[in-house]
Order: C-alpha cells, then structure tokens, then sequence
C-alpha cells in the first residue's frame, strides 16, 4: 500500500519523537514542523479534527491527525514489522517452523512451534501473548531513551501516550537489560570503514567528576569505531583507543587526523603504524579538518546533558549509543540514514530474538 505525502509526514512527526503530547484519552497537542506553533487534534463527532489550515480547508485529515493515529498505533506496527522477520528453529538453524499451540504454566500460556526439519519444538519469540506486554514498552523506552529523553520524561510519555504505569527504577531497569542486547546484537553486524580516521577526545561528567571520552570517526561513512572512557588525555589512552579501533575494524587506516595533542604522536610512535598522521588541524583547513568528530562530540555531549551526566554503567551506556549512532540514529548529512544504512528496522528483532524484558 503506497502513503500519501500526509502519511509519510505523519510517520516523520513520529520518527521525529518527542513531537505530540497527549492532553487527554480525544485531545492531543502536535508540535508544528515549520514554526513555534502547536496544533490541536481532538476526537469530535466520531472523527479526529486539528485546528491547523490544512484540516480547515481541506476538512480531510492533516499530517497532524496522521501523526496521532501512527502514533496511537505504534505497537501493532512494532508488532507487524516484528511478524515480517523468519522464527528459526535454535536447534537446527531452519527457517520451516510452524505454530503448534501452547504449553500452560503458572505465568501463563507459552505458544510453541515446531521445526518441520528436525522436529523438535520450541518456544515462540513473539511476545504478543506475554503478559503485560513488557517488551514492547521496554523496547519503546530504550528508543525514547537514545533520542534524549530523561528516565522521568519516559514515564510520562508511557502513561500519556499508552496509559502505562512504570517506575523510573523499573525503567532504568528495562534500558540496562535492552542495553546489553544491543551491544551482543551488534556484534554480528560487520561494516567496513574507509582510509581516514578522525580521532579526538573530550571532556564528561560520570558520577559529577570529570572524564575524558576518546573517540575515532571514520571521516567517509561516519561511522562511529570507538568511544572509550578514560582518566587522562597522555600517550597510554591514545595507544589504547588507537588499539581498540584497529582491533574492531581489522585494518589499518591510510591516514589519522588529529589536533594538537602531543599523545597521539607518542602513541604512534609506539605502535609504528604506516599511516600518515595529520596533525593540529584547524576548523578554517577545508581540506583537513576535525569538524565531522567535533560535530560528534556536540551531539554525544547534548546527549549526555539530557542525563544530567553519565552515572552508574556509563562505559556500556556509552558503546550502547555509539551503536544508535551507527544503526538507528538519522543523520543530516548522509540524507536521513545511519552512518550504516540497511540496519534501521533490524535493531528491533535482533533484540527481540534475545531473553525479553520482565
């Protein structure tokens, strides 16, 4: 079925997040896309009406209106999308499983396939049947999470938004466990990076004391290699981060580029790598310049503030967002994908096929 512009703009106030607020079970408040202004969507005479031109000219629904109905209809889209992947058989590796019922216990009823080549049975990954729903609300939690909000504001937004009451303890909890999927999840993804890194550090607060995270960038697909947190800035941390990021992309790159710091030549010079090393590179260089990594470190730090600072886990919570970055999060320039395109609706299986959310 093909959308229309409206759909499809709908669905971007969506993705967007954080842009509609609900004021009651008929009446919700969306955020205009083009100026300060907020638009009101209310269900009135068996309809959903908005108080911007397009609906008063038109008298047919508006992006706003599409908006709140996507939104109110997140989880069976989850749900759906969900049903599209293959349930392999975990002992055979097959993808020719059928349903075949359910078993019963104390929590409930379990549903059950069987793999029609080695025929044995095992349980469905589907958390549809589940009680509570849990992992759908654990999964939207840990997305809101990555995209900025506090661990209060998701809160609200579950009980705004699905009339779902959990504790921030209990969602704190939810975006640790689903933290930890990722991070094994994307493990089995491999991506090749370019000939140029761009490598960088700077300064954030884990448990109010200062801490240095060092970064390296691949400068062509901007993919984030690795973000590490550190005590100091000297030629020990660059050898370690230098190390890691040849470690987790298997290759050497042709060129580094880097600022002033001096630990970065005494890191090479310890490793000796057959790069060219940039060094003390300035904004106004068009030609060699750190401004994709300084960017980077905007976002990260932007990020780290809407937690007022990194506290308990911050290194998994850390590589947990350098993968987001990478899979999930849309980037201006590389026209709205993830530095590594193909990924955006995978992420949601690949935790989903793991241990769920209780």
């Amino acid at each position: 079925m093909k959308l229309s512009l409206r759909e499809l703009r709908g669905l971007g106030i969506v993705a967007t997040g954080g842009q509609i607020q609900r004021i009651s079970d008929t009446k919700f408040i969306v955020k205009s896309q083009n100026d300060n202004k907020d638009y009101q969507v209310e269900w009135i005479n068996n309809k959903w009406v908005c108080n911007c031109q397009d609906y008063i000219k038109r008298q047919k629904p508006c992006k706003h209106i599409f908006a709140v109905n996507f939104l109110l209809n997140l989880p069976t889209i989850l749900l759906l999308n969900y049903e599209a992947f293959e349930r392999k058989c975990p002992y055979c590796g097959s993808s020719r499983t059928i349903l075949k019922g359910f078993r019963y216990n104390k929590s409930g009823a379990v549903r059950l396939r069987k793999c029609k080549d080695c025929n044995r049975w095992f349980k469905d990954t589907a958390f549809m049947e589940q009680k509570g729903n849990n992992t759908l609300f654990a999964v939207i939690s840990l997305d809101l999470f990555y995209k900025g909000l506090s661990l209060r504001g998701i809160r609200d937004h579950l009980r705004q938004i699905y009339n779902v009451n959990k504790s921030v303890s209990t969602i704190h909890r939810w975006v640790l466990k689903l933290t930890g999927l990722l991070r094994k999840a994307s493990r089995k993804l491999e991506v090749e990076v370019g000939d140029r890194w761009l490598a960088d550090e700077t300064i954030v607060k884990v448990n109010g004391e200062e801490k240095y995270l060092w970064n390296i960038l691949d400068y062509k697909t901007r993919f984030h290699i690795v973000s590490l947190i550190m005590e100091g800035r000297g030629a020990k941390e660059a050898l370690k981060v230098l190390v890691e990021a040849v470690k987790r992309s298997g290759k050497i790159p042709n060129e580094l580029v880097t600022d002033g710091l001096k630990s970065y030549n005494a890191a090479l010079r310890m490793l000796d790598l057959p790069l060219k090393h940039i060094s003390n590179v300035s904004i106004a260089d068009k030609a060699n310049n750190n401004n994709r990594i300084e960017r980077l470190h905007g976002t990260l730090k932007s990020w780290v503030r809407s937690k007022r600072g990194l506290k308990s886990h911050a290194e998994e919570i850390i590589e947990a967002y350098r993968i987001y970055y990478n899979y999930i999060r849309p980037h201006i320039g590389l026209n709205g994908t993830p530095p590594v395109n193909g990924y955006e609706g995978k992420w949601l299986p690949l935790l989903l096929k793991r241990k769920k959310a209780k």
